[in-house]
């Protein structure tokens, strides 16, 4: 029997997962940790049965190799009673049509999910990303509500007049109102 045999199913699939989609994706450990908020010896840890993994960590595991979580844990399903498979409703680079992809999210809030099309940092403040262009290279999720529902977001998505695009823009700094059609609050944004 091999060390890798003596690994738990949750590893060993996560380590088959993991080979294949480095390729599709074109990532290294390093990138997919700056993506994932993580270091590159966590993830390590992780494909190397070092640290175990945890319900959250098979989440933004899953939703970066963009997998079903039950692909790399099959029993994870026990240990999420907040978490539901959630149809993503709309994309970025045009609202007006629908999707039908899903992603695993927390069910504690009414939201829904969009497919995030583009990137462009904005200015002065790189840890939020600004969705204003079509560069289709990188793709993610943000989760969003009625900004009556949640209060807590910084991010804000707004839809203008006489466009298709959906466009991020930090709280503080949104477009003036008359030009607004449509606006959510962003729970969270994740990339992929």
């Amino acid at each position: 029997m091999s060390n890798q045999d003596a690994m738990p199913t949750a590893v060993q699939n996560l380590r088959r997962i993991w080979e294949s989609k480095k390729i599709e994706m074109h990532f290294n450990q390093t990138e997919a940790a700056e993506e994932l908020g993580w270091t590159q010896g966590a993830i390590s840890h992780y494909l190397n049965a070092i640290t175990e993994m945890n319900a959250p960590a098979v989440i933004k595991l899953a939703n970066f190799l963009n997998v079903d979580p039950l692909e790399i844990d099959p029993d994870i399903v026990h240990n999420l009673p907040h978490i539901k498979k959630v149809l993503v409703t709309m994309g970025s680079d045009d609202v007006t049509k629908k999707q039908t992809k899903s992603m695993y999210i927390r069910d504690d809030i009414e939201s829904f999910y969009v497919e995030v099309v583009g990137n462009r940092h904005l200015e002065n403040h790189p840890e939020f990303i600004l969705i204003n262009s079509f560069d289709k290279s990188i793709t993610g999720y943000a989760v969003c509500c009625l900004p009556e529902k949640y209060a807590g977001n910084t991010l804000i998505a707004v839809r203008l007049k006489k466009e298709k695009l959906l466009r991020f823009y930090l709280k503080t700094e949104m477009p003036p109102a008359n030009t607004i059609h449509t606006l959510w609050a962003v729970i969270s944004m994740n990339y992929q």
